[in-house]
C-alpha cells in the first residue's frame, strides 16, 4: 500500500468521481466511511447488533479488521473530485490456505483479535458462508481476492459507485494473475497470484451489483437459518433481504 497518491484506475460520471487504491494517507476516512453506512445498514451487522450505538466496541474491532486487510494493497475507494471526500469503499483480502496448522485470516482474526460478541457472531457467519463452499478445492486455485465489504455513503447510494468499485477489483485482480501491479502490494503477497474475486453479498443492493458485473451465485442461504441472542438474522433483517449469496468471477 502506498503511503500517498494511490493509483487511479478510472473516472466516473464526467470526471465527478475518480477511483483509487487506498493509501496510508486515505486509510482513516476509508474506515469512517464503514461507520457512516455499511455498519449500520448492512444486513449481517444489523442481525448482530453491530448498527446499536452502545455496540461501539464491535464497530471498532471490524474497523481494525479492515485496518489489517487494507495493508494488502488491494482495497479500493471512490473521492468526489471537487472536495476530494471518499464517498465509497471496497476492503478486499488477498486470501490463500494457511500453513499447516495454522488458522485462516479470518478465524485467526476473530480468535485473536475479535472479543465483543457481535463482532464474533459476524465473523462465524462469514467463516460459516466462506466454508460451505471450498472454491479453491472446487475451481483448483490456491490464490483468490475476496471482496471482504463494499460501503457507499447514503448520499451518494444509486450511482453505481458499488458496481464500479467491483469492477475494478476485478480488474485490479487481473493485473496480480498476470504479475502486474505488484509494487503496491505487501511484499509478502507479491509471490501470489489470485485467479478469481469471491464476495458474500449480503443484500438485494449488493446482489444486483454481483449480477451487472458477472458474478456467478456459489450458493445462497436464507437468514432463517442464522440466530443471534435469540433471535433469527431474518427477524431483524428488513425483508428485502432474505439471503447472502456467496459468488464468485473466475477469470
Amino acid at each position: 500500500m502506498r503511503a500517498y497518491n494511490g493509483r487511479v484506475w478510472g473516472t466516473l460520471h464526467d470526471g465527478k468521481f475518480k477511483v483509487q487504491s487506498v493509501t496510508e494517507a486515505d486509510l482513516e476516512e476509508a474506515l469512517d466511511v464503514l461507520d457512516g453506512s455499511f455498519f449500520i445498514n448492512e444486513s449481517v451487522c444489523i442481525a448482530c447488533g453491530i448498527n446499536l450505538p452502545h455496540n461501539a466496541q464491535a464497530r471498532q474491532e471490524l474497523r481494525e479488521l479492515c485496518n489489517i486487510t487494507a495493508k494488502d494493497g488491494v482495497s479500493l475507494l471512490v473521492k468526489e473530485v471537487a472536495t476530494e471526500r471518499i464517498v465509497a469503499v471496497s476492503f478486499n483480502k488477498i486470501q490463500y490456505p494457511p500453513a499447516p496448522g495454522e488458522d485462516h485470516f479470518f478465524l485467526k482474526f476473530r480468535n485473536e483479535v475479535a472479543q465483543s460478541p457481535q463482532a464474533r457472531r459476524l465473523m462465524d457467519f462469514m467463516i460459516e458462508v466462506d466454508e460451505r463452499i471450498d472454491v479453491c478445492a472446487m475451481y483448483n486455485m490456491d490464490c483468490f481476492c475476496e471482496l471482504m465489504f463494499l460501503a457507499t455513503l447514503p448520499s451518494h447510494e444509486r450511482m453505481g459507485l458499488g458496481r464500479a468499485l467491483a469492477s475494478y477489483t476485478i480488474e485490479l485482480t487481473k493485473e496480480l494473475a498476470e504479475g502486474k501491479g505488484l509494487e503496491d502490494i505487501d511484499e509478502q503477497l507479491r509471490s501470489q497470484r489470485p485467479e478469481a474475486v469471491t464476495a458474500l453479498w449480503s443484500g438485494s443492493f449488493s446482489q444486483k451489483v454481483g449480477r451487472a458485473s458477472n458474478f456467478k451465485v456459489l450458493n445462497s442461504v436464507s437468514y432463517e437459518d442464522f440466530e443471534f441472542e435469540g433471535k433469527r438474522f431474518s427477524e431483524r433483517i428488513s425483508p428485502l433481504h432474505k439471503t447472502c449469496e456467496h459468488v464468485i468471477y473466475k477469470f
